[in-house]
């Protein structure tokens, strides 16, 4: 763009003053306020003790940081249009020119106040930025933004640029203050004068976190590659101990059971299962090693006013679906699909209310198209591995609430621990069948209560399961 277009009366319509004027003020809204900053640090700061977060807080990380994405990126068209608006190497701005610097220079402000305040609160909270790091598929953020909007605000180059436009901004100091008479731009002035005392203390802490930035990224990297190859084994032997099954084992949950459960399924509904030929088992601990979420039938759903995607619904058919984490990701499945099993046992949520399952419902269905986590890492959420469906679908609904153990070093939930605290909160839930623990037999109600609670007691669960009759 030409200096003569940029310096015609034309170009600065009250339009396009007005758009930029909303844009950066709606942008500063972004940066959390003292109140807001508290309450949030209070929260993670007891999770972070604990050493997992709660899919609640790991929402509200995820929704945040969407959000300032969102105006990040409206803020970064602004500078970039500001860039190609003015002329290059010009020491002296005048009429637009300056207009569109003033627009680029807030923008710019924002955008590093705004990376700041990110850094300086979360570089050193491994798990925050962790997850931060995550892709999230549903919101349209990419993976590793972090560490890009931390490359980003320290780059030499992009740091030489802010210099250069803060001597600018102080050259044309009295310039920029006579488009107080503008009343398109005079709300740009307030926030210039809001932005000043960070401007202060920047002029002197950009080279030290440039220089800290650098020897970080040095450090990371043979941690990466290290990451990366462990990410491998762990998948190949994940895929290769899920495929292990017994070809002539017949499984004992067949057509009939399937027919009398389908009639009792509704969505919500916890289903624990057991494969007896699997060897996985060898590696998983106790009787129950598997989790499912009962997701209902099309009809159940409406109910609830919960609709799923096109291609969801078509996934779930007319029937009773699941939705389950395997070795091929977090998908819908139909009933036959998930029982084709050995043994279950089912757990009802009764304590939820019709609006409470529904959130449930809407909770479960931002999972499906998820990677499988071979590592069983419950700090992050765009892989996930079974009991986490049920984990991050149900905790903190209502008055659920479900607590990690360590296991291996790191925060999981088991799918037999799951079931404890099931059990612990009988008021919230209820065992509502089971079936293939003892013999091939069907319990309902304090029998399968029972019956499961002798399975949990045992450390093997040998002797519990018998071959079909």
């Amino acid at each position: 763009m030409t200096s003569e277009r940029l310096t015609s009366k034309s170009y600065w319509t009250q339009e396009k003053a007005t758009r930029l004027r909303d844009t950066l003020l709606a942008a500063q809204q972004v940066i959390p306020k003292a109140e807001e900053v508290s309450a949030l640090e209070e929260q993670l700061a007891h999770e972070l003790e604990r050493g997992y977060f709660s899919p609640e807080t790991d929402e509200l990380l995820r929704e945040r940081f969407a959000r300032y994405l969102h105006v990040r990126s409206a803020l970064g068209d602004i500078l970039q249009q500001a860039r190609q608006q003015l002329p290059i190497f010009r020491r002296h701005l005048r009429g637009e020119e300056l207009k569109s610097f003033l627009g680029g220079w807030l923008a710019g402000c924002i955008l590093m106040r705004s990376s700041r305040y990110l850094l300086n609160r979360y570089e050193e909270q491994a798990q925050v930025r962790a997850i931060l790091n995550q892709a999230d598929p549903r919101r349209g953020v990419p993976p590793r933004m972090f560490d890009e909007i931390r490359n980003s605000s320290t780059s030499p180059r992009n740091l030489f640029r802010f210099f250069w436009a803060l001597e600018m901004a102080e050259a044309h100091r009295e310039d920029i203050a006579a488009l107080a008479a503008d009343p398109e731009f005079a709300p740009l002035l307030q926030l210039l004068e809001e932005e000043q005392p960070f401007l202060e203390k920047q002029k002197h802490r950009h080279a030290d976190a440039f220089a800290r930035a650098q020897i970080a990224r040095a450090k990371r990297r043979p941690g990466r590659y290290l990451r990366a190859l462990n990410w491998e084994l762990f998948e190949h032997s994940g895929r290769v101990i899920a495929e292990c099954r017994n070809p002539f084992h017949r499984k004992r949950v067949r057509r009939p059971i399937l027919r009398k459960l389908q009639q009792q399924l509704q969505p919500g509904d916890i289903l624990v299962t057991r494969h007896d030929d699997a060897l996985s088992n060898l590696f998983l601990p106790g009787f129950w090693p598997h989790a499912a979420l009962c997701v209902g039938r099309p009809e159940q759903r409406a109910a609830l006013g919960v609709h799923f995607s096109t291609e969801q619904e078509e996934q779930a058919g007319a029937s009773i679906a699941f939705l389950e984490a395997r070795k091929d990701g977090v998908r819908i499945r139909h009933l036959a699909d998930t029982l084709s099993v050995d043994s279950f046992v089912v757990i009802r949520p009764r304590g939820l209310r019709n609006e409470e399952r529904a959130e449930l419902l809407r909770r479960a269905r931002t999972h499906v198209g998820k990677l499988y986590d071979f590592e069983f890492d419950f700090t992050r959420s765009d892989r996930l591995v079974c009991t986490e469906v049920v984990y991050r679908s149900m905790d903190s609904v209502g008055e659920v609430h479900f607590d990690c153990i360590k296991t291996a070093g790191r925060h999981t939930l088991p799918a037999e621990e799951l079931l404890r605290q099931c059990l612990q909160q009988h008021e919230l839930f209820e065992v509502l069948t089971l079936f293939g623990v003892s013999g091939n037999h069907w319990l309902e109600g304090p029998d399968a209560r029972e019956a499961l609670e002798q399975s949990l007691s045992s450390k093997t669960g040998a002797g519990l399961s018998s071959p079909a009759s």
